[in-house]
């Protein structure tokens, strides 16, 4: 791993403060308190307040990566989450037209992880480089000269985030070397590869010990806002435990621990639904959205070439400039929606929905025969244009981008209630989701001339409350489904699919034998014409995902979309191969 030891020293100083002039937040306020001066050695670097806080700020801004030049000249790797999450799916295609093929895409949605995809160095990369940043804060900030509650704070936010990129490496590729300091010449070769358990109860231990040290989100300031705090904490280690449960085969938690550490972010008052779910996917100045925000991030473009390429990437709108249109739902998924549902409006637009309008506009998408594969795109992504046309907002957004809603604590927490015989709770907190949606708008700009409103239902949508007549396995696939229409396009679904034994099922059917033989975009079991049929996607998902068996209560057979580790780690580190490679 030399990209490591590259970053884990003095570079790594270098790359937080490339990172503050690159990017600059939209609604994560500290984010601007600070501005880059120049390169100090890391021993002197390390001693003032303001010095960590460029280091600390390196670590948010790794989530937003997405274009240009790294300290060393490189391009940076991106931090695309709907790669795995959502084009992985049955709810997406990976979009645009089907020969545009970055960096092996095509090849990764179609689960050929095979060991020349280019794709296996480029996350590889991504995910030691924030824990090369969290390690450096961790092994420097104790002898530095500022208050003790404030480093206490800081010291929470790098284990916080050595977590979150440990579990992104996992979700990637399995078990991992663990790296408790920055690396050094003598780790070469001598750091084994630990199993896929150790991985993850290395990131359960390092959340739990960011649960201790960072404050509640109440008790940060205005220009703090948008912090890891002992909330986001509580719900990362959530989301590590949900998918533990259904992956990890030496898995020591227990869906008790499961409902104990939701319990306790629902009870401690600090969190709630919005009213609307419509507004949660707009670009905000008050930040209604974070009462319900566990965590997210924003950005927008620094003056510097690398930043976000977030909307451009995903949308397709007005003319042939407006974006290549990644991540393009699926017909599946717009049909999971009962058709008076709400949140079917705030998840995709596009031809085959609402005429296309968007932000009261009809689009005209005047390529789309051969730049879209769907007819939806993710309205979860799209920006509002404006008068002053889109150049502005390209590439940058002050959207809200979710890693954990209260939404989804509800509903995990449902899922472990479920499994703990208390179907009544359950179902509550399944029936409190569905009664926001019931009582929500449409999307912003739903219905034409009108860009800026939000325009309510004239019937009550068909999302009745769960009684007591959904019990057993229907109430656990109802809570699944919930999570479906919640959640879409929010890069989660894969996982979901993964940790339940459904990823071969469902991608079989709705990639493959739903749609039409022969290489034709023809899906004529659910009019999807836009559809391109993926045939033998499951016996890709059996060639190259790695097969294992979870014992206990929501257990079974499971496929892990792992990607090959990188030839140069395998050489130069001695790394254990995967099964693929």
């Amino acid at each position: 791993m030399k990209l490591k030891i590259r970053l884990s020293n003095n570079k790594i100083i270098a790359g937080a403060l490339m990172s503050i002039a690159l990017i600059n937040s939209g609604c994560n306020d500290f984010l601007n308190k600070v501005q880059p001066q120049g390169q100090e050695s890391s021993i002197t670097f390390m001693q003032t307040q303001d010095n960590v806080e460029l280091a600390i700020v390196g670590l948010y801004n790794m989530l937003t990566f997405s274009r240009g030049s790294g300290p060393d000249g490189d391009w940076v790797d991106n931090h695309f989450d709907c790669y795995f999450g959502s084009m992985m799916s049955d709810d997406s295609e990976k979009g645009s037209q089907p020969a545009d093929n970055p960096n092996g895409l095509t090849q990764l949605t179609m689960f050929q992880l095979t060991p020349s995809l280019a794709l296996n160095n480029y996350f590889y990369i991504h995910g030691f480089w924030g824990v090369s940043r969290a390690n450096f804060i961790l092994d420097n900030i104790a002898n530095a000269n500022f208050p003790a509650n404030i480093k206490q704070r800081m010291m929470g936010e790098a284990h916080f985030f050595r977590a979150y990129y440990y579990y992104y490496l996992l979700q990637h590729y399995g078990g991992m070397p663990i790296f408790r300091s920055s690396v050094t010449a003598s780790d070469f070769g001598s750091i084994p590869r630990s199993s896929y358990s150790e991985t993850m109860q290395f990131i359960i231990d390092e959340l739990k010990e960011a649960e201790e040290l960072l404050p509640n989100r109440e008790e940060y300031g205005s220009s703090d806002l948008g912090r890891a705090s002992k909330g986001a904490a509580r719900g990362m280690l959530a989301r590590v435990m949900l998918y533990r449960l259904g992956t990890d085969a030496e898995c020591s938690n227990t869906w008790q621990d499961l409902y104990d550490i939701t319990n306790s972010i629902i009870t401690s008052g600090s969190y709630q639904l919005v009213p609307n779910y419509a507004t949660l996917f707009e670009e905000v100045t008050d930040g209604d959205y974070r009462r319900e925000s566990l965590f997210e991030y924003t950005g927008k473009n620094g003056s510097q070439n690398a930043g976000m390429v977030l909307s451009w990437f995903f949308e397709r709108n007005r003319s042939a400039a407006g974006g290549w249109g990644f991540n393009q739902p699926t017909q599946d998924l717009v049909d999971a929606f009962d058709i008076t549902d709400p949140r079917l409006s705030c998840t995709v637009y596009g031809i085959g929905y609402n005429n296309g309008i968007l932000y009261g506009i009809p689009s005209n998408f005047p390529d789309r025969a051969g730049q879209m594969m769907t007819n939806y795109y993710s309205r979860k992504m799209a920006t509002y244009d404006g008068e002053s046309g889109r150049d502005a907002l390209l590439t940058g957004t002050t959207k809200a981008i979710f890693v954990i809603r209260y939404a989804d604590i509800l509903l995990m927490h449902a899922e472990a209630a479920y499994y703990l015989q208390r179907e009544d709770e359950a179902r509550q907190k399944v029936n409190e989701v569905r009664r926001r949606a019931r009582e929500s708008s449409y999307c912003q700009g739903f219905m034409i001339g009108s860009p800026r409103e939000f325009v309510y239902p004239d019937i009550t949508p068909n999302i009745p409350d769960l009684d007591s007549s959904v019990t057993g396995q229907a109430l656990l696939e109802a809570i699944w489904n919930e999570r479906r229409l919640e959640l879409g396009m929010e890069n989660i679904r894969t996982y979901d699919l993964i940790r339940t034994g459904r990823l071969l099922d469902r991608l079989s059917k709705v990639k493959d034998q739903y749609r039409t033989g022969g290489a034709g975009p023809v899906n004529t079991n659910n009019n999807a014409d836009m559809e391109i049929r993926i045939p033998g996607i499951g016996n890709n998902i059996q060639q190259y995902c790695l097969k294992v068996n979870v014992p206990g209560t929501g257990g079974g057979e499971r496929y892990l979309p792992l990607l090959a580790i990188p030839n140069t780690e395998i050489t130069y580190w001695n790394i254990e191969p995967n099964h693929n490679n």
